[in-house]
């Protein structure tokens, strides 16, 4: 692992392989670990970076709300302070709303971008209000909330299927300090609608959605991604497809990268 500093905050990431550069972006109360078993494919090809986003994993809180364009201004630092130019942005949930603002802020600066189990379009009204109440009961007793939130990730049929896998989810979830759950909260609440990039953008996109994520539902991606150039992959599974469907993100995203790098 490494680490850099931004803006007097430590930011945490790995970096192996070589070749042209990919970007991996963790969900919310994820961190690096859930890239654990993809990054050995995409280092055999390609320099791989992973980064705990800030108030997430070993990354330390950078504000009392990380906005995706906070976010994304970290990125940039990174890969500016690495002398990287173009690079290969993959986002998984809350990633994704993140490689969403560094690829609107940053265009010049993106390759290609994956986005998986996420969306492009902002909160709903219904979906503040709900953000806002989860922050009450995080105030209240966070580890309470990030076991009800990672319970939610997946279905019995998941809970039964991975059971050592989520336990092993939630583990590390629950390292997520009270500052760094609420800051991402905050800024998932208050992100804008990004759905014009899959329109107008100009390199290659790939979206994976799951047949059964309740959580970025299947129908609102087919919506948003109709009349597009973007791939999309459905999957079987649920919100987590790196741990419920991890062989096949693998291989969807070793040859989106191969046909596009």
């Amino acid at each position: 692992m490494k680490s850099f500093n931004y803006k007097n905050t430590t930011v945490n990431y790995s970096d192996s392989g070589k070749g042209k550069t990919i970007l991996l972006l963790h969900g919310f109360l994820e961190d690096i670990s859930m890239w654990e078993n993809i990054i050995p494919h995409l280092e055999k090809r390609y320099r791989v970076i992973a980064v705990d986003l800030l108030g997430h994993g070993e990354s330390e809180c950078y504000g009392y709300v990380h906005t995706m364009e906070d976010q994304a201004d970290m990125l940039f630092a990174l890969i500016s302070e690495l002398r990287l130019r173009k690079i290969a942005l993959i986002g998984h949930s809350m990633g994704g709303y993140v490689a969403l603002a560094f690829a609107e802020l940053y265009p010049d600066n993106v390759r290609v971008l994956a986005l998986l189990n996420s969306s492009t379009q902002a909160d709903s009204e219904d979906r503040k209000i709900n953000r806002d109440r989860a922050i009450e009961v995080v105030k209240k007793n966070s580890k309470a909330f990030i076991r009800m939130a990672v319970q939610n990730l997946f279905d019995k049929q998941a809970h039964q299927l991975f059971t050592n896998e989520i336990k092993d989810f939630t583990e590390q979830a629950l390292k997520t300090p009270i500052q760094g759950v609420i800051a991402a909260l905050e800024g998932m609440k208050t992100r804008i609608d990004r759905e014009a990039l899959l329109h107008f953008s100009p390199y290659p996109k790939l979206v994976i959605a799951s047949e059964n994520d309740t959580i970025i539902p299947l129908l609102d991606i087919k919506s948003q991604t109709d009349g597009t150039d973007v791939q999309l992959a459905v999957i079987p599974g649920g919100h987590v497809s790196t741990v419920e469907q991890q062989p096949v993100v693998t291989k969807i995203l070793m040859d989106f990268l191969k046909k596009n790098s």
